[in-house]
């Protein structure tokens, strides 16, 4: 290659070199004041405890990019608390209404670059600032917080104290729980002084007799002698069963019966009563007849 040709080369790849250099300076706001003639400083005021912002930082408003961060400064270098700058380049185009005031926003979980949000007043119809003396006020936010709502984060607090009254309330039935499921045998509870130690019984005890309960009816209901004894048993009142069923029969019949005759000898002494007093009826009729004649009698010997 001649020696023309590469020094044409070289100068080319330089000329490049700047030009994307400068393309890149005004992209991330890195441009000289030289090459910011056609923006004009908005200063931003009154800023606490800032963080994640640097410089080149975009500023926004309304979620268009207006300009980015220039510089951050103290507003007295002598006493830091009070609060920084921040200076911005605002470009030309654009204009902020009165009354405006910035959001700033960390980079998030200090990933990326943080922004300015210009945010603007109630009273859409304001003038705009003017650009030689323009200042507003700005605050730290956080997208995290502005996420979470102070309603949820308030909400989760409630939450977790009451998971904390439901695990102090719970701790002493854990322990009565853990008391009533642990290791008792049968002898420890039946100690003379199982009731002053305060050893009662508790589940383990209670399985621990069920179990010596159903070996001893395994035991008893496996002898042969006992197992004949119950089928003699279940013979006699198998047998039983049907001797009392034939008596409540028989007593059915036999209640029957005498129910009858019963009926029957109340229909023949109501028919005897009836003639006996029929005849009885009778007999005064006659009486009274006959007291009749005599004391006709008595009337005639009385005349003589």
């Amino acid at each position: 290659m001649k020696e023309g040709t590469r020094n044409l080369l070289v100068g080319l790849f330089v000329i490049m070199s700047f030009t994307v250099l400068g393309i890149l300076m005004v992209w991330f706001g890195e441009t000289p004041s030289w090459l910011g003639q056609s923006e004009w400083v908005l200063r931003i005021s009154c800023v606490h405890e800032l963080g994640g912002i640097d410089e080149g930082c975009p500023v926004l408003l309304n979620g268009v990019q207006i300009g980015r961060v220039r510089s951050i400064e103290f507003e007295n270098p002598e006493r830091p608390g009070q609060g920084v700058i921040i200076v911005t380049n605002i470009k030309k185009q654009y204009s902020v209404p009165q009354g405006s005031y910035a959001k700033i926003y960390g980079a998030t979980l200090g990933i990326g670059m943080g922004h300015i949000d210009v945010v603007v007043g109630a009273d859409m119809d304001a003038k705009p600032l003017d650009k030689e003396l323009a200042e507003i006020c700005g605050e730290m936010h956080s997208i995290m917080g502005e996420l979470v709502s102070k309603e949820l984060v308030e909400s989760v607090e409630r939450t977790t104290t009451h998971i904390g009254n439901l695990a102090g309330a719970a701790e002493p039935v854990a322990e009565n729980l853990a008391k009533l499921l642990e290791q008792r045998s049968v002898a420890d509870v039946s100690r003379p002084d199982a009731a002053e130690h305060g050893v009662t019984a508790n589940v383990a005890t209670m399985i621990e007799r069920i179990d010596t309960l159903a070996a001893n009816i395994n035991e008893v209901l496996g002898d042969e002698n006992i197992q004949q004894d119950v089928k003699s048993v279940v013979g006699d009142l198998k047998s039983a069963t049907e001797e009392l069923r034939e008596t409540v029969s028989l007593w059915n019949t036999e209640t029957r019966k005498v129910s009858d005759n019963v009926n029957s000898g109340i229909d023949d002494t109501r028919g005897d009563l009836r003639r006996s007093f029929v005849t009885l009826n009778e007999v005064l009729e006659n009486l009274d007849e006959a007291s009749r004649n005599v004391a006709q009698v008595m009337s005639g010997v009385a005349a003589g």
